[in-house]
């Protein structure tokens, strides 16, 4: 028998996805699995849509009997289930997902929220956000970008089960970190999972490196699209990124 696995995950703001895949591959490659060889096993974390639709047709001309597709990550549903694949945004369908293989099983670790509106006006409500270049009305773009964001709840933690926060002269050590992220905007805002990441790496290593102190940062976040996300910050012009 013929057989691939396509493994597929967008990290961005979920530090456990790369965690989820990882554990896939070794299940698969376990006698429990299947004793697939690594070779069977295609793995694409943050993939661009060309790079993926090119792997996924490249699978197909296999002629494979059997397949297993995993996608850990964002997603939405709208006719059906939308996989964000990476942290520009780009997406791709379930159903563009269907028929690698006679015999398929495919697993979609993500949230399936209804979008309000289609994916491609969407965008451009996104793209207007960077055609108001002025700072008069910052408190209605943030409302906006606020309420369109699905109804959630975002959990952040300073420290994982088990373990103890730093306090420094400045302040707690993570929530430093977490604002030096959230004021480093480098787009119109900036995504609170994102932010998260980002300060759990700084803390980690700032913990260990000063303190040899382990210190992990955790957090409990939707796996909905970006535009489906809550943002922590967002940026009226180059200058707010100096405020920290």
């Amino acid at each position: 028998m013929k057989r691939k696995a396509l493994l597929i995950g967008n990290s961005n703001g979920l530090s456990g996805v790369k965690i989820d895949i990882r554990n896939f591959s070794t299940f698969l490659q376990n006698e429990l699995g299947g004793q697939w060889y690594e070779s069977e096993i295609v793995v694409k974390m943050n993939p661009s849509r060309t790079e993926l639709i090119s792997t996924i047709n490249s699978i197909k001309l296999e002629r494979n009997d059997f397949s297993f597709v995993v996608f850990s990550g964002h997603g939405a549903y709208e006719k059906s289930t939308v996989l964000e694949i990476n942290g520009r945004g780009e997406y791709i369908y379930e159903t563009e997902l269907v028929g690698i293989a006679p015999r398929q099983i495919s697993i979609f670790d993500c949230c399936r929220q209804r979008v309000d509106e289609p994916l491609h006006k969407s965008q451009r409500v996104m793209e207007s956000f960077k055609a108001l270049g002025d700072t008069s009305n910052i408190r209605q773009k943030y409302d906006a970008r606020i309420m369109q964001a699905i109804a959630q709840q975002v959990s952040l933690y300073a420290c994982s089960i088990g373990e103890s926060a730093l306090d420094t002269e400045n302040g707690g050590m993570y929530i430093n970190n977490l604002l030096k992220s959230a004021v480093n905007v480098s787009d119109e805002y900036k995504l609170v999972g994102v932010a998260h990441e980002e300060a759990t790496s700084a803390t980690s290593n700032e913990a260990w490196r000063d303190k040899r102190h382990n210190q992990t940062p955790t957090a409990t976040l939707p796996k909905c699209i970006s535009t489906q996300q809550l943002i922590i910050s967002i940026n009226p012009n180059s200058n707010y990124r100096k405020f920290y």
